[in-house]
């Protein structure tokens, strides 16, 4: 397990949490594997710090945002401001993005990253920050693995449990994340939308396999500059949709 790599808070400069929750801001918890963590191209140009919830403080940061691995940019670094596009409400992020964690690590029984998830969640409700939606960006490795739709379809519930027994039920926005060198991969693809259109506990997020080329994947797998702001794009739309009734513009 690779949580040991998860970059940790160092010199940011910190919030008070009870300010931050007293601005009604729009609560994110942002999990995966490393396309929902730091692995992506790193463009420094007009960088907006973000507001982060990571090891029971309040922060604003810069890619690499703590919670993830890697060092270098992420998604999540261009969300509030894809946001904006729709709403100028405050936008707080958590993030737990694990480069190549498959499913199965996130809801195995006794699995270390299960944990550290429930007890992240626990330690954002103990902030006054739970979370309004939760963001999935996961995939690749059960496509790696040959995951079937059987099983990704179960695990998703298992996570779904997890979210909820933790205190968050809030609900699960899944992105369509299985390309990583590779076609993108219909199993796990057809689990996410079954999901989203049976089951109220999950919602269809964006369809991030569609960034593919040398344009949106550095290495075949990794987002590039334009890769990452597409994908905040297509969250921006996929969050707004649900968060303020109406769709963002396209990418």
């Amino acid at each position: 397990m690779r949580l040991d790599q998860v970059v940790r808070v160092g010199s940011e400069t910190e919030l008070s949490c009870a300010e931050v929750a007293a601005g009604s801001p729009l609560v994110l918890l942002a999990l995966g594997q490393s396309n929902a963590a730091n692995h992506g191209s790193i463009d420094r140009r007009d960088t907006e710090p973000v507001t982060l919830v990571a090891e029971g403080r309040c922060i604003t940061a810069v890619d690499p945002l703590p919670g993830g691995t890697g060092t270098g940019g992420s998604i999540w670094q261009r969300l509030p401001a894809a946001l904006r596009a729709r709403s100028n409400r405050p936008v707080v992020i958590s993030i737990l993005g694990v480069d190549a964690t498959s499913i199965e690590e996130w809801t195995r029984e006794n699995s270390p990253l299960r944990q550290h998830l429930a007890e992240r969640i626990v330690s954002i409700r103990g902030l006054g920050l739970l979370p309004d939606f939760v963001l999935w960006q996961q995939g690749e490795a059960d496509a790696r693995d040959g995951t079937s739709t059987e099983e990704y379809s179960m695990r998703l519930n298992r996570l779904a449990a997890i979210i909820d027994e933790a205190g968050a039920k809030a609900p699960v926005i899944l992105a369509r994340s299985t390309i990583c060198r590779s076609l993108p991969y219909d199993a796990v693809r057809t689990a996410i939308e079954a999901k989203a259109a049976g089951d109220h506990r999950f919602r269809l997020g964006p369809d991030t396999d569609a960034l593919s080329g040398e344009r949106f994947r550095r290495d075949g797998c990794h987002l590039t500059v334009d890769g990452l702001d597409s994908a905040a794009r297509m969250w921006a739309e996929s969050i707004g949709s649900e968060a303020f009734g109406h769709s963002l513009p396209r990418p």
